[in-house]
């Protein structure tokens, strides 16, 4: 007899409440004060993967990059004048991070669609843990463009979405040599890929 087996993650949109429930063990600076979190789903919409029984696994929530929240103004603040128009953001995972690439592929097709002809930026909050998930970012179609705090918040890592990008021959910097990594990234060149070999992840970097 043939059976058929559910896939073992399926990506949905999460309310409000299923959201919080896996944002209540975070540590990251972007999900604090909870009044900020309910700020944040009011103005945006939560994307997660949930198990057989449709329990959430891992979410992030996807927000327009005019939201008037303080992420997204910390980011149009950094961005300047190319942060003025319409957009999309993409705040940091909660739930299990071994998911992150499931959760990418269910948060960045609507939040291209919601973004237009705008950009799609992704915000990564900077810890020893938050290296291990540069990865999934590049590997999902996002460049690293930056490392900065966000107006107050931790620093983190800022990734964007560049169609169409003509990539250069890369430069690859070990993930551990900041100094060169953010040298680099301040004369406007962006992290495209990176090897990960006996634990230590190298970047590849090219002007854009």
């Amino acid at each position: 007899m043939l059976q058929l087996c559910e896939p073992a993650v399926q990506p949905r949109r999460l309310s409000a409440e299923e959201f919080c429930m896996l944002a209540r063990r975070e540590a990251s600076s972007l999900y604090r004060p909870r009044s900020e979190v309910l700020r944040m789903l009011a103005v945006g919409q939560a994307f997660g993967v949930c198990g057989p029984r449709g329990e959430p696994l891992a979410a992030m929530i996807e927000l327009p990059l005019t939201a008037d929240v303080e992420a997204a103004a910390a980011l149009r603040q950094f961005l300047g004048r190319q942060g003025l128009g319409r957009g999309s953001v993409l705040a940091p995972p909660v739930g299990d991070r071994s998911l992150l690439p499931e959760l990418l592929g269910a948060a960045l097709v609507p939040a291209c669609r919601h973004a237009g002809a705008g950009p799609v930026w992704a915000v990564l909050e900077s810890t020893p843990d938050a290296e291990d998930l540069l990865p999934a970012y590049l590997d999902a179609g996002l460049v690293l463009r930056a490392l900065r705090p966000l107006n107050g918040l931790s620093p983190c890592w800022l990734f964007s979405r560049v169609p169409g990008m003509n990539r250069a021959e890369p430069v690859w910097v070990p993930l551990a040599d900041r100094a060169r990594l953010a040298a680099l990234l301040s004369r406007g060149w962006s992290a495209v890929g990176s090897e990960t070999t006996a634990g230590v992840t190298t970047l590849a970097l090219c002007p854009v």
